[in-house]
């Protein structure tokens, strides 16, 4: 695919000498645009999102210095190429300083532009070479990957709003191990040696490995001057399996307990809870921590697990709900059904299995709470939207007497409300495009009213509200400001007696001859043309 160009010169005899008498495709190139001045140029960049912008210095309403300077803040990938006249130092140190690639004198002959688009052409092809060049990244990618493995472990145990399992799955597969799995407990090895005992840390964490190596399972790190490890399997489904994963962990304990002991490593091992979720590893690790503070109370034991220690009460993971709780309602405000679900299934899930009737009734009123808090910001209510499905959130909060049961309630909740601000959202855009054409109507006619005013009357940043309206309404706010006021130049022109000047002020425009040039080029003849012809 040819490299797209925009020219850009006052001159038209100098625009059409240089695109006819240039073999464009023999470099691979190809004219896809020109404008007689910057402004134009401007607008065509943003259009057309040219490869290269060849342009010219001296120019009217905006010259080639400030239109590449614009160019190079909204458009920093194109390249750009000065052929001038002016050989002076000062436009070529603007030049260097907004990275202009080729800075090229006038005249310049078809033999000159030719040697500009061979190595123009070279160094672009380059540039997407070594952009492309697959066998360079890959080799690339091995050499950070440890880090980017590592990184990605550390997240696991830290992360305070973890990802779904189904992602992390994905990115795991992608740095090459599995967490397509179900049973996972965390455990830390601290050590009574120097911290900055570098080589003692390493020989350490070479005998863990070398222990561990033999099952893939098992993932080996090293995070906070600890070696930490992720132990995991799959059940299978298979019933009593929790039982299984948890006496083999303990068995590798024991043997990492003795080789390490056989090598004089002062060590206390920390495990943490039995986990089902690869989102659930943090919590793993925080209680494997807190297994660790137990070691001064537990002098004669190396190997400290959670569960012996401490019965976690509903209550201590109140931290972790409200994470999870937060969790849901920005998936129920932002995102798609699926993330709903998967939001709802990590709050009200395995963890809460023994939950006594009780409290797990009052926790779905709490939700509920937080629900209808949600809800009332968007105008709305739960309970009158469950009344528009014929439903009764009273008596139905009364039969949840499972777990499953009050999750599969509260997911049909956060849905419906979901929908509920989904289309109000899709509401707001339309109201956001007819406020938008509101003040367009309003202003058209004020000289200076253009995407920052406009972006600032809405609330807007400039850069959402050009892509919002570009895709509701189909044109760019440029091209459809444009259109307005040409629209009520051509009936002015028709209906008034208003000299040229003076029609273009009304409109918005400050330059006549500005004026004159955007309506020739959207009407197809001069405003004195065009009122002659329509009266």
């Amino acid at each position: 695919m040819p490299y797209s160009i925009l020219l850009v010169d006052d001159e038209s005899a100098v625009r059409e000498g240089i695109r006819s008498r240039t073999p464009w495709e023999r470099y691979n190139f190809s004219v896809i645009g020109e404008a007689g001045n910057g402004i134009e140029a401007l607008e065509l960049v943003e259009e057309l999102h040219p490869d290269v912008v060849i342009t010219d210095i001296r120019m009217p309403y905006l010259d080639g210095m400030e239109l590449i300077q614009e160019i190079r803040i909204a458009h920093p990938a194109t390249t750009l190429i000065i052929l001038s006249g002016y050989d002076e130092f000062t436009y070529a140190q603007q030049a260097m300083r907004y990275e202009v690639t080729e800075y090229v004198l006038k005249p310049v002959s078809v033999e000159d532009l030719c040697k500009l688009l061979e190595r123009l052409g070279k160094r672009l092809d380059e540039e997407i070479k070594r952009t492309q060049d697959q066998d360079r990244l890959r080799q690339a990618y091995q050499q950070v990957l440890p880090l980017i493995r590592e990184k990605f472990l550390v997240s696991l145990l830290t992360s305070v709003h973890p990802t779904s399992d189904a992602a992390l799955v994905a990115k795991a597969q992608e740095y090459g191990f599995d967490l397509d799995k179900d049973e996972f407990m965390v455990a830390i090895i601290e050590t009574d040696h120097m911290q900055d005992d570098v080589l003692q840390s390493l020989a350490m964490f070479e005998v863990v490995e070398d222990v561990l190596k033999k099952e893939d399972g098992n993932r080996v790190f090293m995070f906070e001057n600890q070696i930490v490890i992720i132990f995991s399997a799959q059940s299978h489904a298979e019933p009593h399996y929790d039982s299984v994963f948890r006496k083999q962990t303990y068995r590798k304990a024991e043997q990492l307990q003795a080789y390490l002991q056989k090598y004089n490593f002062p060590v206390v091992l920390g495990f943490g809870n039995l986990v089902h979720s690869p989102s659930a590893i943090t919590q793993s690790y925080h209680q494997a921590l807190t297994a660790l503070n137990y070691s001064s109370s537990y002098p004669e034991q190396s190997l400290l697990f959670i569960s012996d220690l401490e019965k976690i009460p509903f209550e201590q993971q109140q931290a972790r709900m409200q994470e999870l709780k937060a969790d849901v309602l920005v998936a129920v405000k932002m995102g798609s059904e699926e993330q709903v679900q998967e939001a709802v299934n990590q709050l009200l899930g395995e963890q809460l299995a023994s939950l006594e009737l009780h409290r797990m009734q009052a926790l779905v009123l709490e939700l509920s709470y937080s629900l209808e808090d949600l809800a009332h910001s968007y105008g709305h209510t739960t309970f009158t939207l469950a009344e528009e499905e014929g439903r009764n959130l009273f008596s139905e909060l009364s039969s949840l007497t499972t777990l499953g049961k009050a999750r599969r309630w509260f997911t049909r909740l956060c849905l419906t409300l979901r929908q509920a601000i989904a289309g109000q959202r899709e509401n707001s855009h339309i109201q956001f495009i007819g406020q938008a054409k509101a003040l367009i109507a309003k202003h058209f006619t004020e000289p200076g009213f253009g995407l920052e005013q406009i972006s600032e009357m809405i609330g807007v940043s400039p850069s959402y509200f050009s892509s919002t309206f570009k895709r509701e309404v189909g044109s760019s706010f440029v091209q459809y400001l444009t259109t307005m006021r040409m629209d009520r130049a051509r009936e002015l022109l028709v209906k008034t007696e208003g000299k040229t000047y003076e029609i273009a002020q009304s409109v918005g425009f400050t330059e006549p001859n500005y004026f004159s040039f955007c309506f020739k080029r959207h009407v197809g003849v001069s405003p004195s043309q065009y009122r002659q012809a329509n009266r």
